[in-house]
């Protein structure tokens, strides 16, 4: 079982922890769980309360229990939130700009996500950079 099959059947009342076969109850991840069910605004309440008490606290079949008397038995499925992509600049023009603002390169890619392509040309101008060359940094 996936932890999303685990957050569809804390909404089916009729499922008891005891009736998961241990392959199953091995599968279940509170943490998964509770930050799926964190993505539905009505159910941070009720994952809050719990959360505190998930480090050992609660046994799984607790948390299951809690989680189907608290929660409508109506499933509506959220979208994972997934982590921005990595390397969105070229690595060349981070360093460029964060050699020429005197800033870590992390702090380069916050400047570089807040300026737009014109203001980037004009800045990569402004340093001495060639056209040619411009254009070669700002691919990705």
């Amino acid at each position: 079982m996936t932890p999303f099959d685990f957050v569809k059947l804390v909404h089916n009342k009729k499922i008891n922890w005891s009736k998961l076969t241990e392959e199953e109850q091995k599968g279940w991840n509170t943490f998964i769980v509770n930050r799926a069910l964190s993505f539905t605004s009505d159910y941070l309440d009720i994952v809050n309360k719990i959360q505190p008490h998930t480090g050992g606290q609660l046994t799984p079949d607790q948390i299951f229990k809690y989680y189907q008397l608290m929660l409508p038995s109506n499933f509506r499925f959220q979208k994972w939130i997934k982590g921005q992509k990595q390397n969105k600049f070229n690595p060349q023009l981070v360093e460029v700009v964060s050699a020429y603002l005197e800033c870590s390169k992390q702090q380069a890619e916050d400047y570089l996500n807040i300026l737009d392509k014109n203001e980037l040309k004009k800045l990569l101008k402004m340093i001495g950079i060639q056209d040619d060359e411009i254009k070669k940094l700002m691919k990705k």
